[in-house]
Protein backbone atom coordinates (compact mmCIF):
# COMPACT_ATOMS: atom_id res chain seq x y z
CA UNK A 1 0.00 0.00 0.00
CA UNK A 2 1.35 3.16 -0.94
CA UNK A 3 0.43 6.32 0.70
CA UNK A 4 -1.46 7.49 -2.20
CA UNK A 5 -3.27 4.26 -2.18
CA UNK A 6 -4.73 5.17 1.46
CA UNK A 7 -5.26 9.24 0.66
CA UNK A 8 -7.44 8.07 -2.18
CA UNK A 9 -9.00 5.34 -0.27
CA UNK A 10 -10.21 7.24 2.62
CA UNK A 11 -11.59 9.80 0.13
CA UNK A 12 -14.03 7.53 -1.58
CA UNK A 13 -14.63 5.35 2.07
CA UNK A 14 -15.00 8.23 3.99
CA UNK A 15 -15.40 11.34 2.34
CA UNK A 16 -17.29 10.64 -0.92
CA UNK A 17 -20.26 9.21 0.50
CA UNK A 18 -24.18 9.97 0.79
CA UNK A 19 -27.64 7.74 2.05
CA UNK A 20 -27.83 7.40 -1.23
CA UNK A 21 -24.40 6.03 -2.44
CA UNK A 22 -24.99 3.43 1.09
CA UNK A 23 -28.01 2.20 -0.51
CA UNK A 24 -26.99 1.63 -3.64
CA UNK A 25 -23.02 0.27 -4.00
CA UNK A 26 -23.71 -2.44 -1.20
CA UNK A 27 -26.05 -3.79 -4.14
CA UNK A 28 -23.50 -3.85 -6.32
CA UNK A 29 -20.72 -5.19 -4.25
CA UNK A 30 -22.57 -8.16 -3.08
CA UNK A 31 -22.35 -11.47 -4.93
CA UNK A 32 -25.37 -12.80 -2.83
CA UNK A 33 -28.01 -10.75 -4.85
CA UNK A 34 -26.81 -11.53 -8.33
CA UNK A 35 -26.28 -14.90 -8.20
CA UNK A 36 -29.96 -16.37 -8.17
CA UNK A 37 -30.20 -13.83 -11.01
CA UNK A 38 -27.00 -15.23 -13.39
CA UNK A 39 -28.25 -19.13 -12.23
CA UNK A 40 -31.50 -18.09 -13.68
CA UNK A 41 -29.85 -16.29 -16.92
CA UNK A 42 -27.21 -19.66 -16.82
CA UNK A 43 -29.63 -22.12 -16.82
CA UNK A 44 -32.15 -20.46 -19.26
CA UNK A 45 -28.96 -20.41 -21.96
CA UNK A 46 -28.49 -23.69 -21.38
CA UNK A 47 -31.99 -24.74 -22.05
CA UNK A 48 -33.13 -22.23 -24.61
CA UNK A 49 -30.08 -20.84 -26.19
CA UNK A 50 -29.40 -23.28 -28.77
CA UNK A 51 -25.89 -23.06 -30.73
CA UNK A 52 -24.97 -19.38 -29.79
CA UNK A 53 -26.39 -19.27 -26.12
CA UNK A 54 -24.65 -22.37 -25.50
CA UNK A 55 -21.43 -20.93 -27.05
CA UNK A 56 -21.84 -17.81 -24.88
CA UNK A 57 -22.15 -20.06 -21.63
CA UNK A 58 -19.40 -22.01 -22.16
CA UNK A 59 -16.85 -19.32 -22.63
CA UNK A 60 -18.16 -18.05 -19.50
CA UNK A 61 -17.49 -21.16 -17.37
CA UNK A 62 -14.05 -21.21 -19.38
CA UNK A 63 -13.52 -17.97 -18.15
CA UNK A 64 -14.52 -18.03 -14.34
CA UNK A 65 -12.75 -21.25 -13.98
CA UNK A 66 -9.18 -19.61 -15.71
CA UNK A 67 -9.92 -16.14 -14.12
CA UNK A 68 -11.45 -17.10 -10.76
CA UNK A 69 -10.03 -20.32 -9.44
CA UNK A 70 -6.39 -19.64 -11.00
CA UNK A 71 -5.36 -16.22 -11.82
CA UNK A 72 -7.41 -14.67 -8.81
CA UNK A 73 -6.96 -16.68 -5.98
CA UNK A 74 -3.53 -17.83 -7.18
CA UNK A 75 -2.55 -14.37 -6.78
CA UNK A 76 -3.90 -13.67 -3.58
CA UNK A 77 -1.89 -16.46 -2.19
CA UNK A 78 1.29 -15.02 -4.09
CA UNK A 79 0.83 -11.13 -3.34
CA UNK A 80 -1.24 -11.35 0.22
CA UNK A 81 -2.20 -8.12 -0.06
CA UNK A 82 -4.26 -7.34 2.95
CA UNK A 83 -7.91 -6.12 3.16
CA UNK A 84 -8.74 -2.34 3.97
CA UNK A 85 -10.79 -3.79 7.19
CA UNK A 86 -8.05 -5.78 8.19
CA UNK A 87 -5.14 -3.35 8.71
CA UNK A 88 -6.63 0.90 8.24
CA UNK A 89 -7.91 2.23 11.55
CA UNK A 90 -11.03 3.87 10.37
CA UNK A 91 -12.27 2.34 7.39
CA UNK A 92 -16.16 2.54 6.91
CA UNK A 93 -17.27 -1.21 5.92
CA UNK A 94 -20.47 -0.75 4.39
CA UNK A 95 -22.92 -4.21 3.97
CA UNK A 96 -26.44 -5.18 3.11
CA UNK A 97 -28.87 -5.99 5.91
CA UNK A 98 -27.64 -9.73 6.71
CA UNK A 99 -31.07 -11.45 6.17
CA UNK A 100 -31.53 -13.88 3.57
CA UNK A 101 -32.49 -14.17 0.78
CA UNK A 102 -30.10 -11.36 -0.22
CA UNK A 103 -31.99 -10.17 -2.98
CA UNK A 104 -35.47 -9.92 -0.98
CA UNK A 105 -33.41 -7.26 1.09
CA UNK A 106 -31.34 -4.91 -0.93
CA UNK A 107 -33.93 -2.24 0.14
CA UNK A 108 -33.45 -2.58 4.08
CA UNK A 109 -31.17 -0.19 5.55
CA UNK A 110 -27.43 -1.19 4.97
CA UNK A 111 -25.43 -2.00 7.86
CA UNK A 112 -22.44 0.29 8.01
CA UNK A 113 -19.68 -0.02 10.48
CA UNK A 114 -16.10 1.63 11.36
CA UNK A 115 -13.12 -0.30 11.99
CA UNK A 116 -11.91 1.25 15.42
CA UNK A 117 -8.56 -0.36 14.90
CA UNK A 118 -6.55 -2.49 13.16
CA UNK A 119 -6.96 -6.27 13.52
CA UNK A 120 -5.23 -9.30 11.85
CA UNK A 121 -4.10 -9.26 7.91
CA UNK A 122 -5.86 -12.00 6.16
CA UNK A 123 -8.54 -12.53 8.37
CA UNK A 124 -11.57 -11.27 5.67
CA UNK A 125 -9.46 -12.61 2.94
CA UNK A 126 -6.84 -10.95 0.52
CA UNK A 127 -7.22 -7.64 -1.52
CA UNK A 128 -5.38 -7.98 -4.73
CA UNK A 129 -7.20 -8.78 -6.80
CA UNK A 130 -10.32 -7.99 -6.50
CA UNK A 131 -12.75 -11.39 -7.98
CA UNK A 132 -15.27 -9.49 -8.36
CA UNK A 133 -14.33 -7.11 -10.63
CA UNK A 134 -11.67 -9.46 -12.77
CA UNK A 135 -15.17 -11.55 -13.13
CA UNK A 136 -17.53 -8.56 -14.31
CA UNK A 137 -14.48 -7.81 -16.66
CA UNK A 138 -14.27 -10.95 -17.63
CA UNK A 139 -17.94 -11.35 -18.50
CA UNK A 140 -18.38 -8.01 -20.15
CA UNK A 141 -15.49 -8.87 -22.89
CA UNK A 142 -17.30 -12.40 -23.45
CA UNK A 143 -20.46 -10.58 -23.69
CA UNK A 144 -18.74 -8.03 -26.15
CA UNK A 145 -18.06 -10.73 -28.70
CA UNK A 146 -21.26 -11.92 -28.63
CA UNK A 147 -23.14 -8.33 -28.58
CA UNK A 148 -21.37 -5.58 -28.67
CA UNK A 149 -24.54 -3.44 -26.65
CA UNK A 150 -24.34 -6.11 -24.15
CA UNK A 151 -20.61 -5.99 -23.19
CA UNK A 152 -20.44 -2.42 -23.13
CA UNK A 153 -23.25 -2.25 -20.44
CA UNK A 154 -21.60 -4.70 -18.57
CA UNK A 155 -18.69 -2.66 -18.41
CA UNK A 156 -20.13 0.05 -17.50
CA UNK A 157 -21.91 -2.03 -14.40
CA UNK A 158 -18.35 -2.99 -13.89
CA UNK A 159 -17.06 0.22 -13.17
CA UNK A 160 -20.33 0.12 -10.10
CA UNK A 161 -18.80 -2.86 -9.28
CA UNK A 162 -14.97 -1.83 -9.11
CA UNK A 163 -15.92 1.70 -7.18
CA UNK A 164 -18.55 -0.45 -4.47
CA UNK A 165 -15.57 -2.57 -3.30
CA UNK A 166 -13.42 0.51 -2.19
CA UNK A 167 -16.19 2.09 -1.13
CA UNK A 168 -17.76 -0.83 1.00
CA UNK A 169 -13.83 -0.84 2.40
CA UNK A 170 -13.24 -4.66 0.84
CA UNK A 171 -10.52 -3.19 -1.53
CA UNK A 172 -7.25 -0.93 -2.03
CA UNK A 173 -8.26 1.64 -5.29
CA UNK A 174 -4.88 0.04 -6.73
CA UNK A 175 -6.39 -3.06 -6.40
CA UNK A 176 -9.03 -2.00 -9.09
CA UNK A 177 -6.55 -1.28 -12.54
CA UNK A 178 -5.20 -4.55 -13.01
CA UNK A 179 -8.08 -6.01 -11.77
CA UNK A 180 -9.93 -4.96 -14.56
CA UNK A 181 -7.34 -5.60 -17.39
CA UNK A 182 -6.78 -9.44 -15.93
CA UNK A 183 -10.45 -9.66 -16.14
CA UNK A 184 -10.63 -8.75 -19.97
CA UNK A 185 -7.40 -10.53 -20.93
CA UNK A 186 -9.39 -13.42 -19.07
CA UNK A 187 -12.22 -12.78 -21.03
CA UNK A 188 -10.39 -12.98 -24.39
CA UNK A 189 -8.74 -15.83 -23.46
CA UNK A 190 -11.77 -17.88 -22.24
CA UNK A 191 -13.48 -16.99 -26.38
CA UNK A 192 -10.28 -17.78 -27.99
CA UNK A 193 -10.67 -21.61 -26.11
CA UNK A 194 -14.45 -21.89 -26.29
CA UNK A 195 -14.38 -21.10 -30.19
CA UNK A 196 -11.39 -23.70 -30.36
CA UNK A 197 -13.85 -26.10 -28.88
CA UNK A 198 -16.37 -25.82 -30.95
CA UNK A 199 -14.58 -25.91 -33.82
CA UNK A 200 -13.02 -29.22 -32.82
CA UNK A 201 -16.26 -30.79 -31.92
CA UNK A 202 -17.86 -29.53 -35.22
CA UNK A 203 -20.54 -27.50 -33.25
CA UNK A 204 -22.51 -24.69 -34.53
CA UNK A 205 -23.39 -21.25 -33.37
CA UNK A 206 -19.76 -19.94 -32.46
CA UNK A 207 -20.46 -16.16 -33.92
CA UNK A 208 -17.93 -15.97 -36.80
CA UNK A 209 -18.56 -12.51 -37.92
CA UNK A 210 -17.67 -10.74 -34.79
CA UNK A 211 -20.22 -8.86 -32.57
CA UNK A 212 -23.28 -8.03 -33.00
CA UNK A 213 -24.89 -4.60 -32.30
Amino acid sequence: MTGYDAMLFDLINREWTSPFLDHLLPVFSSFDVWKPLMIAVAASLAAFGKGRGCAFLLCVVIGLLVGDVFVSQGLKELVKRPRPRDVHAGTIVRSLSPEKPRILHVLDPPVIKEVAEASVPGKHGRSFPSSHVLNVFMLAAVAFRFHRITGLILAAGGLLVAWSRVYCGAHWPGDLPVSVLLGLLVGVIAVSVGKAVFRRFGWSGFPADGPTD
